[in-house]
């Protein structure tokens, strides 16, 4: 025996993507078409390329010609400005927003009206982020790091509250939360990260204290499949982030214990694919 192979007790789907997932699959079969999807799905390119095969048709912004069909708000959600926008197209519109962004969305806007200035910590890039900054009037300063909470400006005499992005790493937000509540006590912390994320994370972590390599399968644009490699890696373990087991290196094939992971938007299909390679090559499934 080369080794064990150890799965995290909880990973891959969460509920949100397994709700958006369900959505297309039923407009891709009934209709009606095209089925189009703002951005996409879920950031795995396995998924997208699957309803791609089925038809789907993925599109990075709206486009005013489009008329009939099918048209889909991805997982990560939209501003208030693109929502007001595609309904009054002449399409059939789904909203797969993740029910706890669309929490956030909700969240923002109360926070607005009760008078706080927003601070919110994610990557200023990502669809989330920038869905929950169109959601309100005065534009949120978006935290990305330790130095942006350090170096923020508050105004004298303003309220201020901080929301996060539902994929963040737990421990990563407890820092920043903490420089600034010494910055800024009256602060109010409100948070976001989803309890899908932080049960992956736990999970993770349990994994590496019985595991010194950890395989983490999931799309390098997703951000919660990011955060399980470095969970993996601060609590000590080497961690690889593949997007399937065709992109493991022949490095990690060596004899030893491997621990194995998928992120939020990663269908289980890959991880089992993962488990038949290695147990094709000598490894043993710990069950």
């Amino acid at each position: 025996m080369r080794g064990r192979i150890l799965i995290a007790e909880i990973r891959g789907f969460c509920s949100g993507v397994e709700r958006a997932v369900q959505l297309v699959e039923r407009a891709a079969a009934e209709g009606p078409f095209p089925v189009r999807v703002l951005h996409e799905i879920v950031h795995n390119e396995s998924v997208v390329e699957e309803f791609r095969k089925k038809g789907v048709l993925f599109a990075e912004e709206l486009d005013p010609a489009w008329e009939g069909g099918t048209l889909i708000f991805s997982a990560h959600g939209v501003s208030e400005k693109v929502e007001r926008q595609a309904r009054a197209m002449n399409v059939n519109l789904i909203d797969a927003t993740c029910p706890l962004v669309k929490g956030i969305h909700r969240k923002a806007v109360e926070l607005e009206r009760e008078g706080y200035r927003i601070l919110l910590i994610g990557k200023r890039s990502h669809r989330e982020i920038e869905g929950v900054v169109g959601r309100v009037h005065r534009p949120p300063v978006v935290l990305e790091s330790q130095h942006d909470a350090e170096t923020v400006e508050f105004e004298p005499g303003a309220k201020y509250a901080c929301l996060t992005q539902t994929t963040l790493s737990v421990d990563d937000c407890a820092g920043l939360f903490r420089i600034l509540r010494r910055r800024f006590p009256e602060i109010r912390i409100c948070g976001g990260i989803c309890n899908a994320t932080t049960a992956r994370q736990t999970a993770v972590k349990k994994l590496a204290a019985r595991c010194g390599r950890i395989l983490v399968i999931g799309s390098g644009k997703s951000s919660n499949s990011r955060k399980l490699r470095e969970v993996a890696e601060s609590c000590g373990a080497e961690a690889i982030l593949i997007a399937s087991i065709a992109e493991l290196p022949d490095s990690w094939l060596v004899d030893g214990d491997i621990g194995i992971t998928s992120g939020a938007s990663a269908p289980e299909h890959l991880l089992r694919e993962a488990v038949e390679k290695l147990t094709a090559l000598g490894w043993t499934l710990e069950r």
